[in-house]
């Protein structure tokens, strides 16, 4: 028995913050970069991560190292749901591949975290013949993140499981908190979510700033932001104009991200240079350093960019999908 799957990290394209809220959306798009993983017949369950062989069995006794709860977390959830349908339990040797993060080990900000609860989830699915749909294993990758008492707004874990460009709208945060239910949610209807697949995305320039910081994250968001937000991002959905790409930037920067530490100067930098250019651009994600992007409606400004932000020490990553990638 050998089982291959991989999962693509993400990129923000409008809509962070926005979609903290319930019923607030946001577009993300999934990028050539992955995080694999291969399961192989063994006699005990064995999790293999830079070299390391971890016993999942010694991981539940005596706790895990921060970088696998949540693969531990996601094997416990879903051993949990198999008991429920009677299905025996497999053992098997589970190699991880992570190809998010950079060869001196640093995150490139594409949702790792995320990537690691969905590609477990999909090599059991195709372990056990569970034949569980993309919506079933989005809604039990929240469940496992609530568990984990971490949860995100969703839209990366909805885009790394259906791999594809995406319109997101979060769940009902309350009715999710309040729920005492737990595999009984996976069938049943999650108040105001939405996922609308996409077919195609404008073109993005990505660079990576190879900045990963702690910031201050005790601003609040006051509702007047995520009305002009949640209008901004509408507006992107039906036209890709990219004046709402620096609109939604311009919003951001009212939130005063740079003062709390999640816009770093590489990242202004990164938008400033861009805009010197007459090119929209943006953080992509939470900041925190990490990556920005900007959109490219002519190739010609794609070299003078990259020269731009490289002359501020920022990286270009080649890892938009074209069209049909």
């Amino acid at each position: 028995m050998r089982v291959h799957e991989k999962v693509p990290g993400k990129l923000y394209v409008i809509g962070e913050y926005n979609v903290l809220k319930s019923g607030h959306g946001a577009i993300v798009a999934p990028v050539n970069l992955f995080l694999q993983g291969t399961f192989v017949a063994n006699h005990k369950t064995t999790i293999i991560e830079d070299g390391v062989a971890y016993p999942y069995q010694t991981l539940l006794e005596n706790g895990c190292p921060h970088q696998l709860k949540n693969t531990v977390t996601t094997i416990t959830f879903f051993n949990e749901y198999l008991a429920l349908k009677n299905i025996p339990l497999q053992q098997f040797e589970y190699t991880i591949e992570n190809n998010l993060i950079s060869d001196e080990q640093v995150k490139f900000g594409l949702g790792s975290s995320a990537a690691s609860v969905v590609l477990t989830l999909k090599l059991l699915n195709r372990l056990y013949r569970t034949n569980l749909s993309p919506l079933v294993l989005f809604k039990m990758a929240v469940l496992i993140q609530r568990e984990l008492n971490a949860l995100t707004s969703g839209g990366d874990l909805a885009c790394t499981i259906f791999d594809m460009p995406l319109y997101y709208v979060r769940y009902d945060l309350n009715w999710l908190l309040n729920e005492k239910r737990t595999f009984e949610l996976l069938e049943v209807a999650w108040p105001l979510l939405e996922i609308k697949l996409l077919t195609k995305l404008p073109t993005f320039l990505v660079g990576w700033t190879k900045e990963t910081i702690t910031p201050d994250t005790n601003g609040t968001i006051d509702s007047a932001f995520f009305k002009k937000a949640n209008k901004l991002v509408h507006h992107y959905l039906v036209t890709y104009d990219d004046i709402y790409i620096k609109q939604y930037q311009n919003l951001l920067d009212k939130l005063g991200l740079t003062r709390q530490g999640m816009i770093t100067p590489r990242l202004e930098a990164l938008v400033k240079t861009a805009r010197s250019l007459g090119v929209a651009a943006k953080i992509s994600g939470a900041g925190y350093g990490d990556c920005g992007i900007a959109q490219i409606n002519d190739q010609s400004v794609v070299e003078p960019l990259t020269n731009l932000w490289e002359n501020e020490g920022i990286i270009v990553l080649d890892i938009w999908r074209k069209d049909n990638e």
